[in-house]
């Protein structure tokens, strides 16, 4: 099977396209940066119209445009995009179609990317794609915000870790767990209004306990220490207003600290076990 994926530069993306390799698919890699070949280079907001879908058999949409900061950007740069690219690929007589979402996405969502991601998610499923929601990702190595955790631990002598939330535990799911799942039901037709799966090692780990494996992992053993979610976002908003980047923004914190409260967790494919976090067996 052909399979384009989005995004495919990216840590989720590209250990998605690994999984497909795996098991023997041809992948069309299409992102803003070179990777693997079969490479294309293509960014949300280009026209998928001119893309190469002849042979395409499923599409995995993975990528993110995280440059957004206000909703009203956030909407554009990445809804509407993405909505555009789901319907050319409909269009195109792509059989299968995957988004790749996140369980910051919910109803009653507070986060600029939740609210995003659910918008494209009412398309996709209306479109009859499978949507998946996975959990935070994490690896042997690691993108994203477990990226960034990893740095604090491998840098600081004292780290703080977010205290005052009851949602600032997380639920994990490893890279090659999910790349296995996304394999598994990208396989499976798309058909009538979609189908939404929630994808996650269904035990909860809280933030101090995340740090502590990954300092472990490093052979490090810093300071660990409580800080409220509340100043932590304010520092984050001033730097960001001062057009300051910074490694963990805004807005994913209240992705983080305002978290699903009753996610619906999906049964794994069958032959995939979702891992707890640390358990690289």
């Amino acid at each position: 099977m052909k399979v384009a994926i989005t995004g495919a530069s990216g840590y989720v993306g590209g250990r998605i396209a690994d999984g497909f390799r795996r098991h023997g698919h041809d992948v069309l890699s299409l992102s803003r940066r070179p990777c693997t070949a079969p490479w294309l280079s293509y960014s949300l907001g280009d026209d998928p119209g001119r893309l190469p879908w002849d042979g395409v058999a499923a599409l995995v949409h993975a990528a993110y445009d995280f440059n957004a900061i206000t909703l009203e950007e956030t909407l554009e740069k990445n809804a509407r995009t993405s909505i555009d690219l789901l319907h050319a690929a409909s269009r195109a007589g792509v059989g299968h179609l995957v988004f790749i979402s996140s369980m910051s996405s919910f109803e009653g969502c507070r986060s600029n990317y939740g609210k995003a991601k659910l918008r494209i998610e009412r398309e996709a499923l209306a479109l009859g794609a499978h949507v998946i929601r996975p959990g935070l990702v994490w690896g042997e190595t690691s993108g994203g915000i477990m990226e960034t955790l990893e740095l604090l631990v491998k840098k600081l002598p004292i780290v703080p870790y977010l205290a005052g939330s009851a949602h600032l535990r997380q639920y994990l799911i490893h890279d090659e767990d999910l790349a296995e799942t996304v394999v598994a039901l990208a396989s499976k037709p798309s058909s009538g209004n979609g189908t939404l799966y929630t994808v996650a090692h269904p035990s909860p780990t809280p933030f101090s306990a995340i740090l502590k494996t990954l300092s472990k992992r490093a052979q490090r053993r810093p300071l660990f220490v409580p800080v409220p979610w509340q100043p932590v976002m304010l520092m984050l908003k001033l730097i960001e207003a001062c057009g300051i980047r910074f490694p963990l923004r805004s807005d994913s914190l209240v992705g983080l600290v305002h978290g699903n409260p009753s996610p619906e967790f999906t049964e794994a494919p069958a032959g995939v076990r979702y891992r707890p976090f640390g358990d690289v067996s």
